[in-house]
């Protein structure tokens, strides 16, 4: 069975900004280097489709427009046959129910969902879905728990944990690192980045908590008069900057101090010029950005909550601080800012456990997975 070559197809219904989407575009890519048939299946809006067919993966979209007549779920259903495809992985909600819709029309390929989130709602209600795939892969323990603590049926579930391609972030062209040191870095600052999309809510307001934790960063840094500033990436779109500055402001901290960097296809070269890299969101399934940060040589903060603790080890290879303390997240970056010793302990340190999460060893226990699970009757 190992030696046989997988005909795979990878769903995601996203515009690929997010990090799902890169960790599975990611995979994707991996696979075909192994031999395998990918096809990357995203709507022709994915800015990621073209990074695919430069890999070499065939497109397939998922969601086929209305006036050829042919609903989503009965279009992927004939691909599959036609295509004689083995498994089919999303890695969006809105791809999981296109899975349940197809599998009632005679879907055969092994359905596998793969989760990026901590699920929460009520135990057992959403766990009736995902029981009804073939398997669910979580991109953390803490990921995995969460599913079993649903509900959802332990043979159904496996943990595959997260990766990143370590060389791209370790070792970015020099000439785009001092293009963006040029652009975004003021001189002499201490540099803080976070990275992440920025959502309030449905409807704005201030004081409303974000999806990231940006305002936890934001009070922390408001009584800290030394020269710094925050450098933001991952949110874009007119809207939401001017809600995030709205929100630094509600939070006591100047909107000037913030750095906007707009959308960003590649980021490697930015943890370049950071000198600390904080993520303070409180239900991270896992937290690819610090990965990407250790990766880059850059000490890090986060959250002492969800897959983050699968990351940093307290005092080891970063700090973490009590999830919404702003108190106590400020007294961490003083510390980050004030003791370069321990700053370089954690870079050194964080180096060493990024390597558990090279995108290389995803792809090889994700073959193993889905070869086992065509293996079961």
């Amino acid at each position: 069975m190992g030696d046989r070559r997988l005909a795979v197809i990878n769903l995601i219904s996203g515009n690929g900004r997010g990090g799902s989407d890169r960790l599975a575009l990611d995979i994707s890519k991996g696979l075909k280097r192994r031999g395998h048939r990918v096809i990357w299946g995203a709507p022709e809006s994915c800015e990621l489709n073209g990074e695919a067919l430069d890999a070499g993966l065939e497109l397939y979209d998922p969601y086929p427009p209305a006036e050829k007549g042919v609903s989503a779920p009965r279009a992927l259903v004939r691909f599959c046959r036609d295509e004689a495809i083995d498994i089919v992985n999303s890695h969006h909600s809105k791809d999981r129910h296109l899975l349940f819709s197809a599998r009632f029309l005679d879907l055969r390929p092994k359905i596998v969902f793969t989760r990026h989130c901590i699920l929460s709602g009520i135990p057992y209600i959403g766990a009736f879905y995902y029981n009804l795939l073939d398997l669910n892969i979580a991109v953390s323990n803490v990921v995995k728990e969460s599913l079993l603590r649903g509900g959802v049926s332990g043979k159904k579930v496996a943990m595959i944990c997260g990766g990143i391609d370590i060389p791209k972030f370790g070792e970015p062209p020099e000439e785009e690192v001092s293009r963006i040191r040029r652009e975004y870095r003021r001189e002499g600052a201490f540099t803080i980045g976070i990275v992440g999309r920025y959502f309030g809510g449905k409807t704005f307001r201030p004081d409303s908590p974000s999806m990231k934790g940006h305002e936890f960063l934001f009070r922390a840094l408001s009584a800290m008069g030394d020269d710094f500033q925050v450098l933001v990436l991952g949110v874009w779109g007119e809207s939401d900057i001017r809600n995030l500055r709205r929100v630094a402001e509600y939070c006591g901290l100047s909107a000037e101090r913030l750095t906007f960097c707009d959308f960003q296809k590649e980021i490697a070269a930015f943890y370049k010029i950071m000198d600390l890299s904080v993520l303070p969101s409180r239900n991270e399934g896992l937290g690819l950005t610090l990965i990407e940060a250790m990766a880059a040589g850059v000490p890090c903060i986060g959250a002492d909550s969800g897959g983050i603790r699968e990351i940093i080890t307290d005092g080891v290879d970063g700090l973490l601080f009590r999830h919404g303390d702003s108190r106590e997240l400020a007294e961490k970056i003083r510390i980050m800012r004030d003791d370069k010793t321990k700053r370089d302990l954690f870079v050194s340190n964080g180096r060493e456990k990024v390597k558990r999460f090279d995108i290389r060893r995803t792809v090889e226990e994700t073959e193993r997975v889905f070869y086992g699970l065509l293996e079961r009757k």
